[in-house]
């Protein structure tokens, strides 16, 4: 069941915190903006009530940490609680204290890369340290999530860009595994690949022209590595800004029998301007069953991105968190 969660404890006594959670079960609608999907609710139509429960006074905080490795950003995404994550919905005068208490200078957050840590991260300066003068701002936007900029360790592995998660939660480390050869991954990636996209009606020639990804990942899913694939049109960004049409697949893929099968699938075919894509990020316990949950971004061009988790159950990946589209907090017009 999806549920709310109304607090006064979270971030002190006196703020009040509506936070939102996604599980497996229900789309929940109505009381704020959350924003959510039933991954068993394509159409999006199921509704339920809200379970009013309680977390922690001292909550876990999800970030993700971005851009130039010498000068990155940090922004929260989700709570971690239990076994789920939530959104975080906050009026405007909430946000400015959570930045005063998140994004104080000097605090530290670990940082997670593959399903393990990987260094830490640590805040030089909050989003409103200037009232006048926010780290970021967005045009026609008067209250947003707030940034902090922060600085990386040296342990971190970075290049020149930078993409991490980071909280403050002690999260489980990486599922074991073996690895496999790069020439076996880009084998099996292009095989699974091809099987979704064809079934979909997306010709194997097409597939040739996009740009190709495959990385293996250990997810304790099952004994064998977990396959990600990705085939993205290269020229979906004009092809958006002309009205052409695009295509384009991302499968993830596990050894349930005795060969590799997609256990997710996205599909893009049609209009470029109204595609949605998929893009592979990370991996990591976040509810501390053995199994790792893989984290996505979502994207349209000319739109917001967003991170969207998924976790495998009976058999297949389900998307059980979807974060905030908009960092943009404007009620909309």
């Amino acid at each position: 069941m999806t549920r709310y969660v109304t607090t006064t404890a979270v971030l002190t006594g006196l703020l009040c915190v509506t936070l939102t959670a996604v599980t497996g079960c229900d789309k929940a609608k109505a009381l704020a903006r959350a924003s959510v999907v039933d991954p068993d609710d394509a159409a999006g139509t199921s509704a339920t009530a809200a379970e009013p429960i309680v977390v922690s006074a001292n909550p876990h905080i999800l970030f993700e940490v971005f851009g130039e490795r010498e000068d990155p950003r940090m922004v929260p995404v989700a709570v971690i609680d239990g076994k789920q994550l939530y959104n975080i919905q906050l009026p405007p005068e909430g946000w400015r204290q959570f930045d005063r208490l998140f994004h104080r200078a000097g605090t530290t957050y670990t940082l997670y890369q593959d399903g393990r840590a990987a260094g830490d991260v640590t805040v030089k300066q909050r989003m409103w340290a200037h009232p006048d003068a926010p780290l970021y701002s967005l045009p026609n936007c008067r209250n947003l999530v707030p940034l902090s900029s922060v600085a990386l360790d040296g342990k971190a592995p970075a290049g020149i860009t930078v993409e991490f998660l980071a909280s403050n939660a002690p999260l489980s480390a990486a599922a074991p595994g073996v690895m496999l050869p790069s020439n076996v991954v880009v084998k099996l990636a292009r095989k699974v690949g091809m099987m979704a996209a064809t079934g979909a009606g997306v010709p194997a020639s097409r597939l040739d022209s996009l740009d190709f990804r495959a990385v293996a990942i250990n997810t304790g899913a099952t004994t064998e590595p977990t396959i990600v694939a990705s085939f993205i049109d290269p020229n979906a960004e004009e092809a958006a800004a002309r009205g052409d049409v695009t295509s384009g697949t991302f499968v993830i893929a596990d050894k349930t029998g005795t060969e590799y099968a997609p256990t997710f699938t996205h599909i893009v075919t049609g209009p470029a301007s109204h595609a949605e894509y998929r893009r592979y990020v990370d991996h990591v316990d976040f509810d501390g069953d053995g199994i790792d949950e893989i984290v996505l971004e979502a994207w349209k061009y000319g739109g917001d991105s967003y991170l969207v988790v998924l976790k495998y159950s009976g058999g297949r990946w389900r998307e059980v968190f979807r974060a905030s589209p908009t960092w943009c907090l404007d009620p909309p017009r």
